[in-house]
């Protein structure tokens, strides 16, 4: 038996208090998510998948330490920057990282246009 995908945009939430909600953008801990908002009471409800990429963000940030593989590129090595925090940090393509070396074990990055 398949296992029905359902889509959570297209769903209608119901408030606690039994109000309808609104889908709406807004922030949390400065970090952009989608939501439904109670147009009786005023609550927000995060949408579950917004809502853990955003904790994701804010302990990268709380923590300012992130982990991803080092990968080789020809002679080369690469370190990727997740989507989610790319975006939360407004990089784009074309911007300059300079890195200076903190201690054999350490970079650290400045990003600029």
């Amino acid at each position: 038996m398949r296992k029905k995908i359902v889509d959570l945009d297209k769903i209608k939430i119901t408030c606690s208090c039994g109000g309808k909600t609104k889908k709406i953008q807004t922030t949390w801990k400065n970090i952009p998510v989608r939501a439904w908002k109670c147009v009786k009471c005023g609550e927000e409800i995060l949408h579950p998948l917004d809502a853990d990429k955003a904790m994701m963000i804010a302990k990268a940030i709380q923590n300012k330490e992130f982990s991803v593989k080092v990968r080789k590129v020809g002679k080369s090595f690469t370190i990727s920057i997740p989507h989610k925090l790319a975006k939360f940090i407004k990089l784009r393509e074309g911007e300059i990282a300079n890195w200076t070396i903190s201690s054999e074990k350490e970079l650290i990055i400045h990003l600029s246009k």
